[in-house]
């Protein structure tokens, strides 16, 4: 069976070098240059991080919370809760940034909490750390013991349902998540977890080799290839009820489209879970996609509405 891997492995790396010499990686990973929004790729990033603190600050000004709560002991281990007046078995919304790994942070990523609260539900924005200070195994480590946190603080709250939600890199580490068959099994308060929602993600990381995204990461191939989720088993998923969620924009790359696409077609079709759904959504880009969650009606907060209504 290994030698089987090993062989696919390789195969997948010369079909990759192939790619490379004829794709721009560099520009397929460059989402500030396809927004239509704007005339440079400089404007696009300005608009998205003024937007995100403006939003932010605002939920955090506007509801009652508790900020920087330690789940590991190093500087960005850190994650807040907004909703906190909330009856405790609330429905806990779990978002993860994105940044390539590299960038952005929980403070500026508050964005979602305020509509998501005029609907009774918490938000738990985690934060990690970045690349190049850490490496990319380690915010993955990181993430799964935040889950490990959210879960057991669900339980304790006799939470009615978790929900966790990633952009871009943020959508990368809630697919490594769901992919980890020990955390959900073993961790009290796994059980909660009812959908994820994996927005404009990355889940082959592969082809990030060819750009200078990896100038941070430092990853090899055999690294990029162990940390890919799409490489990852997710047959211990068939029997749970969670709702995945995998979405991307109209205006986003045609790689994050085709990442997106091909992580769906392998939950479902390679996996046959139940209760996943494709949906590329006109008009976004690969920001806006996000920067909607700030709206008081916004796609995100009608679909945990909706799954609320049905399922909880």
């Amino acid at each position: 069976m290994l030698y089987y891997l090993v062989i696919i492995f390789l195969y997948i790396s010369l079909q990759i070098n192939i790619m490379a010499e004829e794709i721009d990686f560099e520009r397929e990973y460059s989402p500030s240059r396809w927004s239509i929004r704007f005339s440079t790729p400089e404007e696009v990033i300005k608009y998205h991080i003024e937007h995100v603190t403006s939003a932010s600050l605002a939920a955090t000004n506007n509801i009652p919370h508790e900020l920087d709560i330690e789940y590991g002991p190093t500087l960005g281990q850190k994650l807040d809760i907004l909703g906190t007046d909330l009856p405790k078995d609330a429905p806990i919304f779990v978002y993860i940034h994105g940044g390539f790994w590299q960038m952005l942070s929980r403070n500026i990523s508050r964005y979602a909490a305020e509509p998501l609260h005029h609907a009774g539900i918490k938000t738990i924005v985690v934060g990690y750390d970045l690349c190049p200070t850490v490496g990319l195994q380690q915010i993955v480590s990181e993430v799964e013991n935040a889950a490990k946190y959210v879960f057991q603080y669900a339980e304790n709250m006799r939470s009615r349902g978790v929900y966790f939600a990633g952009h871009s890199a943020g959508a990368h580490l809630v697919a490594k998540i769901l992919s980890n068959a020990s955390l959900l099994a073993n961790t009290p308060g796994s059980n909660r977890l009812k959908g994820a929602f994996l927005v404009s993600g990355v889940y082959s990381l592969q082809e990030l080799l060819y750009t200078t995204v990896n100038d941070a990461l430092n990853l090899t191939d055999e690294l990029a290839n162990t940390l890919s989720p799409y490489f990852d088993n997710f047959a211990h998923l068939k029997d749970k009820e969670i709702r995945i969620n995998v979405i991307a924009g109209q205006h986003d790359t045609s790689r994050f489209k085709k990442q997106s696409k091909e992580f769906y077609e392998l939950l479902h079709n390679k996996y046959s879970l139940p209760n996943v759904n494709l949906d590329i959504k006109d008009n976004y880009d690969h920001f806006d996609i996000v920067e909607c969650f700030s709206n008081n009606n916004n796609y995100l907060k009608m679909l945990l509405i909706q799954d609320i209504e049905k399922y909880l």
